[in-house]
């Protein structure tokens, strides 16, 4: 028996090389990470197949009877009464294990069929213990599919339990009882244990591989992460030399790129070389260049001589990455290498997730810009909604006293062309200093307390601090009018009054409030002030209150606060919370 062993383990070593052989294979390493076609099943078939074949032909003659060893070169036929000592199993099982019932079912017809035409005492129940082998291998493999990597231990085990029962079935299914008992006493063990061994070595380098190429992944998946993180605020602000200039930095910094190039439209706007280390053909750039904004994919330009350590500006490789935004292509990205053989799939890869990377991060930008855009016309539409809101009124007021007090008249056209001056620069402007929004208060307040004398009083307090603090515009001049619009004065026992307030509630925090003594809101019409415009009425349809708000959100999110609180008979307090800005 250890003679058969040390012969096998020789056998064995053949076996074992060409497995490692097996995983340079792109098909390999595609069986492993995801399910193959027809096509790609059919070639783990030939190969796993041909694993049998070797071992078939590598095999250790043996005579049954005499229980000895009578030839040790490779063996094409057989006579009537040899048995073999092979490692057959190896590519069967293995094949099962890794490809599942089709290919371990079909190598195993493979090698078996071989032995079978080879001849000799056994053939016969060797084809179908060899069948046998591949279906258990395969249904193991299927099983094992969705259970993830299994390591090469469980596989060693299970290929031993598989092995056994092979060498136990072929005497059932031999005519000649007696003598394969004979046989399986003497070359079973050493076919089990060197089957399974050189099993065991193929799952370790399969095992290795698989975890290799997840590595690898991980590695490329956090360089992309790196690179996406570091990059994501330049690409978003657009295409320009600042935004280019930086990133070429960063992505050659984290990549194994000799030098990088950013472009928009065929103009350069960055390249991390120097006039004096280009060594780079500008028209082959140009032309590669063209050609990837017109068809929108890469183009790689490689030398028809493949040196490793040339320093030759016509030996280097480029790769050139389209950038595709909203299915327009608007500039490219490439990448220099030493030499072609640098271009791994790896490298590759990572090559086209950065360009697909950055078309993103360009088209966010570009969305971003087109809602900002929106955003700021949306801005500007409700800020000129305010402006005829207090016109009308005030143009009436200063008719009617033109007659009977036309220096009061005087006056308040002055306030009026106050208000109005700061009205229309304030369209062009979203943010105000606090002293110019009070001028439109003060402009308000004059004209309405000369329409309505002894109505109402007002008291304001502003700290001395805020004076010159950005607030939006035409956000507290709308709040006094709605309360003395619709605070009715007249209904309460007490005088009107008004009271504003800006103060400081936080180092970050701006407190805006305008309380009055009046009638009061219904809590059922509160709930609606503010969130949207209700149906007009004498109480008035809370448009103000809704483009006040809106116009907050549009341009501060959820940093800012708008609450409003009444209580009927006591009043109505609308207070708002704003970031501070200078």
């Amino acid at each position: 028996m250890w003679e058969i062993l040390s012969q096998m383990l020789s056998r064995m070593s053949i076996i074992i090389t060409i497995a490692y052989l097996i995983t340079r294979l792109p098909i390999f390493r595609k069986m492993i990470s995801q399910r193959v076609g027809i096509g790609g099943l059919f070639v783990l078939i030939i190969i796993f197949g041909m694993f049998g074949v070797i071992g078939n032909y590598t095999a250790l003659v043996v005579e049954p009877g005499n229980q000895k060893v009578i030839s040790n070169i490779w063996n094409p036929t057989l006579q009537s009464n040899n048995a073999v000592a092979d490692t057959r199993n190896i590519g069967i099982i293995i094949g099962g294990f890794f490809g599942g019932p089709i290919v371990g079912i079909g190598a195993s017809v493979i090698a078996g069929a071989h032995r079978l035409l080879m001849g000799g005492f056994i053939s016969g129940a060797t084809f179908w213990v060899s069948i046998l082998g591949g279906c258990f291998a395969g249904w193991f493999g299927y099983k094992w599919r969705g259970m993830g990597l299994i390591k090469p231990r469980y596989m060693f085990l299970t290929s031993i339990i598989i092995l056994t029962i092979q060498i136990l079935a072929i005497p059932v299914l031999t005519t000649d009882h007696t003598t394969a008992l004979k046989l399986i006493a003497f070359t079973g063990p050493p076919i089990i244990i060197i089957n399974s061994v050189g099993i065991w070595i193929c799952a370790m380098i399969f095992y290795n591989v698989v975890v290799e190429e997840d590595r690898t992944r991980a590695s490329q998946t956090v360089k992309t992460f790196s690179i996406a993180d570091q990059t994501f605020s330049l690409f978003r602000s657009g295409l320009n030399e600042n935004s280019a200039k930086k990133s070429t930095k960063i992505i050659k910094k984290l990549t194994a790129v000799e030098h990088v190039a950013i472009t928009r439209g065929i103009r350069e706007l960055a390249y991390t070389g120097t006039l004096n280390n280009q060594k780079r053909n500008e028209e082959e750039d140009l032309a590669s260049r063209k050609l990837a904004l017109s068809t929108g994919k890469s183009v790689l330009n490689e030398p028809k001589s493949k040196w490793l350590f040339s320093k030759k500006s016509n030996s280097r490789a480029s790769v050139v990455v389209p950038f595709c935004v909203q299915n327009k292509t608007i500039g490219t990205i490439t990448f220099y290498y030493a030499s072609s053989l640098h271009i791994t799939v790896v490298e590759k890869e990572l090559i086209e997730g950065l360009g697909k990377l950055f078309s993103n991060q360009l088209e966010l930008g570009e969305i971003e810009r087109h809602n900002q855009l929106l955003q700021n016309a949306k801005i500007e539409a409700l800020q000129s909604q305010i402006q005829p809101h207090f016109l009308f009124n005030a143009l009436n007021t200063i008719v009617a006293l033109c007659r009977i007090d036309p220096m009061l008249a005087r006056d308040l056209l002055l306030h009026l062309s106050t208000y109005l001056r700061n009205n229309l620069s304030g369209i062009a402007d979203f943010l105000v200093p606090v002293y110019k929004e009070m001028e439109n208060v003060q402009a308000y307040l004059a004209i309405e307390q000369a329409r309505f004398p002894d109505k109402f009083v007002v008291n304001i307090e502003v700290a001395p601090d805020l004076i010159e603090c950005l607030i939006p515009p035409f956000i507290i001049q709308p709040l006094v009018e709605n309360a003395i619009k619709h605070g009715g004065f007249k209904k309460i026992e007490a005088k009107g009054a008004v009271h504003i307030e800006i103060k400081k509630i936080s180092e970050l925090l701006i407190l805006i409030k305008v309380s009055d003594n009046g009638i009061g809101v219904e809590l059922n019409r509160i709930v609606d002030l503010g969130e949207r415009v209700v149906k007009s009425s004498k109480d008035g349809s809370g448009t103000a209150l809704f483009n006040i708000k809106e116009r907050l959100t549009a341009l501060y999110s959820q940093d800012v606060r708008f609450n409003i609180d009444s209580d009927v008979g006591k009043g109505t307090c609308v207070s708002i919370i704003l970031p501070v800005k200078t």
